[in-house]
């Protein structure tokens, strides 16, 4: 029988792959639980390779219909090369944002979105943009962003620009002999907050390897997009976010351990 005051986590290794700057938010929540935290980033976020195309598109932002932002960092480097162009970050036309964290980090700007979606999927934010025709619309994103959003806004008659506002790459010390040593230690669950996490941890190892390594590892994804690609991939996903956010991820963590 659990003691009382065991914490709902109490005794769970959980590995999180997030970039070393974004893991905190994850890690302090999971630790305030009684979780053992453990931090192996699987994406590096950077500035583009050259900000000549994003500089352009911010110096013209105001003949933009809509500028959708589809991550944290989508909006923290649009800002910052807004900041040193001296661009108004107020000035922009209307402004959607995928999730509550990018509505959140856009508000903290000064700039609330004029739309969010109820849940943070392509199809969501492209019909929520309601009549698209003739618009024009600045997706400011990853090097590696998926291409369904700009397909759909341009099959309903907009005309979009993709821009690259940054790039992920894969840390250097994600190496197998990293994963391995990272494994053996004891891991009792995984998360994954975006499908280029997953992916980035797959090409580190061969997929014999993979499935070794999780072999007695659940798996917990932040929303379906994700977990579809770590299917995709060959994992079993034992635990997907049904709130799209790193509070909902906890909040199904804690769910799925309650019933082992």
């Amino acid at each position: 029988m659990m003691q009382a005051s065991l914490k709902p986590l109490s005794g769970m290794r959980v590995l999180i792959t997030r970039p070393e700057t974004e893991a905190p938010s994850l890690t302090e929540k999971l630790r305030e639980l009684g979780a053992k935290a453990l931090v192996l980033p699987t994406i590096e976020i950077l500035p583009p390779e050259s900000s000549e195309e994003l500089d352009r598109a911010i110096r013209g932002v105001g003949e933009y219909d809509w500028v959708v932002f589809t991550s944290v960092n989508g909006v923290r480097f649009f800002h910052e090369r807004a900041e040193a162009l001296n661009v108004s970050f107020d000035g922009l036309t209307k402004v959607a944002a995928i999730g509550l964290a990018t509505a959140d980090a856009l508000e903290r700007l000064g700039r609330k979105p004029d739309y969010v979606p109820d849940e943070y999927l392509s199809e969501e934010i492209a019909h929520g943009l309601g009549d698209v025709r003739g618009k024009r619309i600045l997706l400011p994103r990853a090097d590696i962003a998926s291409k369904k959003l700009p397909s759909l806004l341009t099959q309903g008659g907009a005309f979009v620009d993709e821009v690259v506002a940054y790039r992920t790459v894969t840390p250097d010390d994600l190496t197998p002999s990293r994963l391995k040593e990272i494994f053996a230690s004891g891991v009792d669950l995984i998360t994954f907050t975006s499908p280029s996490t997953v992916r980035n941890l797959a090409q580190a190892l061969d997929t014999t390897e993979l499935e070794q390594l999780l072999k007695h590892v659940k798996v917990a994804c932040i929303g379906p997009v994700t977990a579809e690609v770590a299917k995709e991939l060959g994992l079993h996903v034992d635990v997907v976010a049904l709130n799209h956010t790193i509070d909902g991820l906890v909040e199904a963590i804690e769910n799925e351990n309650r019933t082992i």
